[in-house]
């Protein structure tokens, strides 16, 4: 019976599927849909609705309604729990419940955290860090359109449907006379606004910069770093690893970007299982792991090897005899970079195998690939399947042909390590064929992880990021915008805008 003296909302899923326009946008958003039908603004008395006039009068979602989904959408604090301040204090009184409200709504319908590994050795090409000019002419603006689509095509691949949680980028050789912000300014540039630059660490020609999603700067705890040197150091140092530690939510990462020992033969295979060795063993971080158990393993052995404590410290790494595996202390371990690995094959040997893409013979003979079978320090990593061809060395003067006096390998690597509670998913694993402004192509990964809801414990960031990249990326793409440099989807360029007060985003 139709109660034609009250007028209310219908919240049923079957009228619901009467309404053409909430049944389209049900398809696009399923979750906001369920909440609101859930999750009432206010409350609404049951009632039934002739057929006659729900046929005649298709409902259309009100304003109160779409009011409905941001209230319900956004993580709200109960004015019970404001009083109790709990949110206050680091989150020591505050119950599992809490925490896992936390990140399901962070990542909703058990949404998995993804990440994007790239690792590039750029061979010191001077282009892309050509960030502090403005260009006034589409002839001053075709280099750099180039070069933000080359960016565009390692950092934001097609091939991927959605931008990644986490954006990491590990470059070697990198210019030493360039300045570190132009390149952290482009990757922001490209990346967009959705994301800031969380931290960063450079070493010579080494770099590793981790971008992170907006909203999740809050669930992140300070950053650790920290620097192993393969060499002693000298005027220009190219070889060492980056290691960069912190926990988002319940989960803790590792990140490492290493530039290994080049050569051929048993002594290159001696030097890289060294750097790879030094990484593992010699890293002062996580702090707490290395207070908890480094230096107890350093002091009783002290006890039995007096001359142990006289050995000296240094910042950047520990010398202990203990050859603890520090990687071992994170959830999640994630290793790029220019690694030298050779291949025992000839030049003509390789080319044969890769002009058939018969890369599973080539890997067959790869030194990694190889060792993993019977080294015990390599089998802890991980890598997917390789299904591109080696990596290294390009000759730029010819288009996609291999250095001749060099045997194509694959020296640029992702390397992961997970743990049986906490397993990493790889669903892409290629290199960028387009990017030629390197004798090295960029390879990139993309990773799906499941986190751990945490009570939020520990040396919290509170939301801090480089905020001067931020602001100057964010600038420095309305400027090329208004020049519609990497527009791809207009067919008719827009003229110079150098006045322009509105920052348009895309």
């Amino acid at each position: 019976m139709t109660n034609h003296g009250e007028h209310s909302l219908p919240t049923t899923p079957e009228s619901s599927v009467d309404d053409p326009g909430i049944a389209i946008e049900a398809q696009t958003n399923d979750t906001l849909t369920a909440l609101m039908n859930t999750n009432p603004l206010y409350e609404t008395k049951l009632q039934d609705t002739s057929t006659d006039e729900s046929q005649q009068r298709p409902r259309r979602r009100s304003s109160v309604s779409i009011i409905q989904a941001l209230v319900n959408t956004s993580h709200l604090l109960s004015t019970n729990d404001a009083r109790r301040r709990n949110f206050l204090v680091g989150s020591a009184r505050q119950s599992p419940e809490s925490t896992a409200n936390d990140i399901n709504t962070y990542f909703s319908d058990g949404r998995a955290l993804t990440v994007m590994m790239v690792t590039w050795n750029t061979g010191e090409a001077s282009k892309i860090y050509e960030q502090n000019y403005t260009p006034t002419a589409r002839e001053t603006a075709q280099p750099k359109e180039r070069m933000l689509d080359d960016m565009s095509d390692i950092l934001l691949p097609t091939f991927i449907d959605y931008v990644s949680d986490l954006i990491i980028v590990g470059t070697q050789e990198m210019s030493v006379s360039k300045k570190r912000i132009d390149w952290e300014i482009l990757l922001q540039e490209v990346i967009g606004p959705t994301h800031v630059l969380f931290h960063s660490i450079h070493f010579g020609t080494l770099s590793l910069c981790i971008f992170i999603r907006r909203d999740l700067i809050w669930f992140c705890t300070e950053p650790e770093e920290d620097i192993i040197k393969f060499r002693a150091v000298g005027p220009v140092r190219t070889k060492g690893s980056l290691v960069i530690t912190f926990n988002l939510f319940g989960s803790s990462f590792m990140f490492i970007n290493s530039h290994f020992e080049a050569g051929h033969g048993a002594e290159g295979c001696m030097n890289r299982r060294s750097n790879f060795y030094n990484t593992t063993t010699k890293l002062s971080i996580p702090h707490e792991f290395i207070q908890r158990t480094i230096m107890p393993a350093k002091r009783i052995t002290s006890l039995v090897v007096p001359n142990v404590s006289q050995k000296l410290e240094t910042s950047s790494s520990i010398e202990s005899s203990t050859s603890i595996d520090i990687t071992k202390s994170c959830d999640f371990v994630f290793w790029v970079g220019d690694m030298n690995f050779r291949i025992n094959m000839t030049h003509q040997e390789v080319l044969d195998h890769c002009k058939e893409k018969l890369y599973h013979a080539v890997l067959e003979k790869d030194e990694f690939c190889q060792a993993r079978k019977n080294d015990e320090l390599y089998t802890n990593f991980k890598e997917a399947t390789i299904d591109f061809p080696p990596t290294y060395k390009y000759d730029l003067r010819c288009d996609d042909s291999y250095a001749k006096h060099r045997t194509p390998s694959y020296t640029d690597r992702i390397l992961y390590r997970d743990k049986p509670a906490s397993p990493i998913e790889c669903t892409q694993y290629k290199s960028v064929d387009g990017v030629k402004h390197s004798d090295h192509k960029p390879v990139l990964a993309h990773f799906r992880i499941k986190l751990k809801p945490g009570l939020h414990t520990g040396n919290l960031s509170y939301g801090k990021f480089n905020h001067e990249v931020y602001k100057r990326g964010c600038k420095q793409r309305e400027r090329h915008h208004s020049l519609g440099v990497g527009l791809h989807l207009n067919g008719k360029r827009r003229t110079a805008m150098p006045r322009s007060s509105v920052c348009v985003l895309q």
